[in-house]
């Protein structure tokens, strides 16, 4: 149930930017900050097909290898768990990830660490799902594991393992990460403490409770790398994308992305079934 506890703080950062530089670009993330961009996209309905889940279509791949050796810096920015998003980025070969939400860096394919929620409104939201019935699960750790103190979500199936254990006190744990609960869309107005941390509609009837400000984890990337905030370029096309379009200099919104996300993009391309990602790079004239 261990997860590496990151803080963000200026040791860290100052620590950091001395080990690691930047591995696309030829020179160092200090040299050259006018020419390179840093790139951030979401995975699922972004870098794959389809939304969960999907490939990666070979213009993608192409397009990402172009980037780099032009000089960028790549990254994925994804609301997936780290262990989770690592296997997507060994599929990808993006070894440098805005995971958790925001809440956790990989640079180099090194984890740097990973913030928990807030403890004490994630104790709120277990105790209203537990006076309400509704099925939940806790993550407590970077590992495939939900706890719960009820057989209530055994009747559900989820891609991590379920341990119920009925002596778990939640107030006890050390750290919380994630929160999923089972809810259709009018028991969701039910919930009030969700509304105080992030909180999205995976699939279904399956709420996740989890950080939905990805921007945050990337101006901290930025800042490790030595780079500059203009110089951001994000892709996304779903509700925890909103914010991060909403912030970057530069926003595009896939083609099948929903409207709340084109709304506040600053360029909407093709859809990522129409090679979207390759459009809009050489629109910009970031690839030939």
């Amino acid at each position: 149930m261990q997860a590496v506890a990151f803080l963000y703080n200026h040791e860290l950062s100052i620590s950091v930017r001395r080990r690691h530089t930047c591995r696309c670009c030829k020179t160092s993330p200090d040299e050259g900050l006018k020419q390179y961009k840093y790139f951030f996209f979401d995975i699922d309905g972004t870098l794959t097909n389809s939304n969960p889940g999907g490939i990666i279509l070979p213009s993608t791949f192409e397009t990402l290898d172009k980037l780099r050796k032009n000089g960028h810096f790549v990254a994925i920015a994804t609301g997936r768990a780290h262990w989770m998003a690592m296997d997507f980025s060994h599929e990808s070969k993006i070894d440098n990830l805005v995971c958790d939400g925001g809440n956790g860096l990989v640079i180099n394919g090194e984890l740097l660490g990973i913030e928990p929620l807030d403890k004490n409104i994630c104790l709120e939201i277990i105790d209203e799902c537990i006076e309400k019935k509704f099925p939940f699960g806790v993550s407590l750790g970077d590992v495939p594991e939900l706890y719960t103190c009820n057989e209530w979500l055994s009747n559900f199936k989820m891609h991590t393992k379920i341990i119920v254990d009925p002596q778990i006190d939640f107030h006890r744990v050390d750290n919380i990460y994630k929160i999923f609960i089972m809810a259709t869309h009018k028991q969701e107005a039910e919930l009030t403490a969700i509304h105080k941390l992030g909180y999205m509609r995976y699939h279904g009837d399956q709420l996740i409770v989890e950080p939905l400000e990805k921007y945050r984890g990337i101006l901290k990337m930025i800042e490790i790398q030595g780079g500059k905030p203009e110089d951001i370029v994000v892709f996304g096309d779903g509700h925890n994308d909103i914010s991060m379009m909403r912030q970057a200099p530069i926003s595009i919104a896939m083609g099948n992305a929903i409207d709340e996300v084109k709304e506040v993009a600053t360029y909407i391309t093709k859809s990522n079934q129409e090679d979207g990602i390759e459009y809009a790079c050489k629109h910009f004239g970031w690839i030939d």
